[in-house]
């Protein structure tokens, strides 16, 4: 376990590119954008995990897990998106029919599973 958490330092440091994401190339000023926040965890021990890639399918938008597992997508039009999370270690989860609405939408949680 501890080299896990090793790993994951190490590529959080590695693939420091954004905290925050990466905003869409389009600009769409008529239309009401949202965010969308999460928290990424480790489905057995419940831990947070850090540095994991967060993609929002069918955009080409991505961000990355913060030191206590968090991640935000700023600036989404309303819709049903499937958003991905990638890591070394772990295998891939997905999440399906998200859907944007308003800025009170809840939090997403995405647990991921640990290769065997």
């Amino acid at each position: 376990m501890k080299i896990n958490v090793i790993v994951i330092a190490i590529l959080a440091v590695v693939s420091f590119s954004s905290f925050k994401g990466e905003k869409s190339k389009e600009s769409n000023t008529s239309a009401t954008l949202f965010n969308l926040c999460g928290t990424v965890i480790d489905n057995q021990t419940g831990e947070t995990l850090v540095g994991v890639e967060v993609l929002l399918e069918g955009t080409d938008q991505k961000t990355y897990s913060d030191f206590d597992g968090n991640f935000v997508f700023e600036n989404i039009s309303k819709g049903e998106y499937e958003v991905i999370a990638k890591i070394v270690s772990y295998k891939d989860s997905k999440k399906e029919d998200v859907k944007i609405a308003s800025e009170k939408d809840e939090p997403l949680t995405i647990q991921m599973e640990q290769v065997d």
